[in-house]
C-alpha cells in the first residue's frame, strides 16, 4: 500500500512515462510520414557512365529514379564543364570546348519516373586533360509540386584509369553485320547493272 509520501513520486514517474511515450509516438509518426512521402517523390541523380555502344566514350546521365515527375530541374557546376573532349590519351587529346548548351546548361523542364538524359561528354584522355584529377561538383534543384528538392553529385573521370574500354561484343557484331550487308548490296547492284547491260546488248542485236 502506497504511503502519502510516495504517491506524488509515482504520479510524476507516470506522467514522465506518458510524456516520453507521446514524444516517441510523434517521432515515429513523423518518420513514417517522411518515409511514405519520400517513396512517392521524384529522385534526380547525375553521374558519369561509359557508353555501352561506344566503349571509349564517357557520358553524363541525368536520371529520375523516383516514382513521380520532377520539374524545373536546374544545375550549377563548381567550374566550367568541358565538352567534346576527345582523345584516348591526355597527351594526344586536343583542347576541349566549353559546354554552352544542353540539359546541364539550360536545365530540364520535366523528367518523368525512370526517364533520363544522356549527354555525350568525351573520351577518357580528352576529359582527363580538361579536368585533371579534380572532380566537378554538380548541384541541382528541382520541384515536386510546390516543394523544392535538391541534390548533389560529382563528375569525375580519374576512377576510369585502368578500366576496360574494349568494344562491346554486341556492338562489334552489329557493325560486322552491317559491313557484310553493305558489301552484299554492292554485289547485288553490280549484278543488276551487268544484267541490264546484257539485256540491252541482246535487244540491240
Amino acid at each position: 500500500m502506497l504511503s502519502q509520501a510516495t504517491i506524488p513520486l509515482w504520479t510524476a514517474v507516470a506522467a514522465l512515462a506518458a510524456s516520453l511515450s507521446a514524444v516517441m509516438a510523434a517521432i515515429y509518426t513523423g518518420l513514417t510520414y517522411r518515409l511514405v512521402r519520400a517513396q512517392g517523390e521524384p529522385k534526380v541523380v547525375a553521374y558519369v557512365r561509359s557508353d555501352p555502344d561506344r566503349q571509349t566514350v564517357l557520358m553524363i546521365r541525368v536520371e529520375n529514379i523516383g516514382r513521380d515527375i520532377a520539374t524545373d530541374i536546374a544545375f550549377t557546376a563548381s567550374r566550367q564543364l568541358p565538352a567534346k573532349a576527345y582523345g584516348l590519351s591526355a597527351e594526344d587529346a586536343k583542347p576541349a570546348e566549353v559546354m554552352t548548351a544542353g540539359p546541364l546548361i539550360h536545365g530540364i523542364p520535366v523528367l518523368g519516373p525512370g526517364d533520363s538524359r544522356d549527354i555525350t561528354w568525351g573520351q577518357f584522355g580528352g576529359l582527363l586533360k580538361a579536368l585533371g584529377t579534380e572532380p566537378i561538383d554538380l548541384e541541382f534543384t528541382y520541384r515536386h509540386g510546390r516543394r523544392r528538392l535538391s541534390g548533389h553529385s560529382r563528375l569525375e573521370v580519374a576512377s576510369y584509369v585502368g578500366t576496360d574500354a574494349s568494344e562491346n561484343p554486341s556492338a562489334a557484331s552489329a557493325r560486322s553485320l552491317e559491313k557484310i550487308a553493305n558489301a552484299a548490296q554492292v554485289i547485288v547492284n553490280e549484278v543488276r547493272l551487268r544484267e541490264a547491260e546484257r539485256r540491252r546488248q541482246g535487244s540491240a542485236v
